[in-house]
Parts: C-alpha cells; structure tokens; sequence
C-alpha cells in the first residue's frame, strides 16, 4: 500500500498531465473555431449576439423618478388622496379644518 507522501506526489503528477491535456484540447478546440469563423465569415454578433443593455442600479431608478413622486408605487407616506379626505369626513373635520 502506498503511503500519504506517494499518493500526493502521483496527485500533483496526475493533476499536471490533466492540465496539459486541457490546455491541448483547448488549443485545438479554439484553432477550429477560429477556422470555421474565417471560412464563412462569421462577425463576432453573428458569434456571441448582440451586447446586452446592462440594467440600471437603484441609483439610477431613483435619479429618474418625478421630482413630485406622482406615480409612486413604493412604500412610505401615500398622497393627500380621496380617500383620507373622506376619513377626515366622517368625524366631522374636513382637510381645510385640520
């Protein structure tokens, strides 16, 4: 039975020659891509598609918002709506009495 030191070293042995496989096949792998580009004439959209627009960050959701915030759909105080007139209604006060 091989011992602890013999098993790392046939380790770091077996883990070169599978990065040199890797790195062959690779090789190969690219120089057949890069031949069927060059003859049909491939653009690199054709290749890849075309660039993504890349999506804007919170930052930027909030710089586009109205000065207002008319519209707003998220949380936090709501608008002087119909229907907080109405509530002020019921006990008798009105918006203008508040």
């Amino acid at each position: 039975m091989a011992t602890y030191r013999e098993l790392l070293a046939q380790k770091r042995e077996l883990d070169e020659r599978i990065e040199a496989a890797r790195a062959e096949a690779a090789n190969q792998a690219l120089a057949s891509v890069r031949a069927t580009i060059a003859e049909y004439g491939f653009t690199p959209d054709e290749v890849f598609g075309k660039p993504r627009r890349e999506k804007a960050d919170k930052a930027d959701k909030a710089a586009r918002k109205p000065a207002d915030n008319e519209g707003k759909a998220g949380k936090g105080r709501k608008g002087n709506s119909k229907r907080e007139r109405a509530n002020l209604d019921l006990f008798g006060d009105t918006a203008e009495n508040a």
